[in-house]
């Protein structure tokens, strides 16, 4: 792992740990390994910091929606397929999910990234609202933001308890309502 990745792997744990307004990045630089001055050369603050872990936090969700830009693909099967790729995206990156998810919901966090969180939920809703409408759903952005709450509730209690959550099952559960 490079030091870049030592810092944002460090960062998220102490904020989600502590707090984001709790974590000098001097504590930050120990866990990593690192000299506080690289934080600052990599991100320049620690708000720039947490905006990198917002960055790879969206780079895994548009990971998630590559099917829409399949042409070869109906919207549905590309509905399908982002279920599939956001399920094992959950459990590929369990740790990165289980981390941001604490820190999302912190205060100190909404004052400073609230605008990325918005757009990264726009981003999301958008690209659902507009395959949900090429697939004829009647109701295209209310099936949208059910998907994405379907999503992230199933990723919070599948974090709670991955050895006793049915993961699967969900996953074939939601699957079948979309495909």
């Amino acid at each position: 792992m490079s030091n870049k990745e030592n810092i944002l792997s460090a960062a998220l744990e102490l904020f989600a740990e502590q707090g984001y307004d709790r974590t000098p990045t001097s504590q930050i630089a120990r866990k990593a390994g690192v000299s506080e001055g690289l934080i600052f050369r990599h991100f320049g603050n620690k708000a720039g910091l947490l905006e990198a872990i917002i960055r790879q936090g969206l780079a895994l969700i548009a990971e998630s929606m590559q099917p829409y830009d399949d042409a070869a693909i109906t919207p549905r099967e590309a509905i399908v397929q982002h279920i599939e790729r956001s399920f094992r995206l959950m459990r590929d990156h369990e740790t990165f999910w289980r981390l941001a998810h604490k820190v999302r919901f912190q205060a100190a966090v909404q004052d400073v990234a609230a605008v990325q969180i918005e757009q990264v939920n726009a981003f999301i809703v958008t690209n659902l609202t507009e395959n949900f409408e090429k697939a004829g759903y009647p109701q295209p952005q209310l099936e949208a933001l059910l998907l994405f709450a379907l999503i992230d509730a199933i990723t919070l209690h599948y974090l709670a308890d991955p050895a006793q959550y049915p993961l699967k099952a969900m996953l074939n559960l939601v699957r079948e309502r979309y495909g």
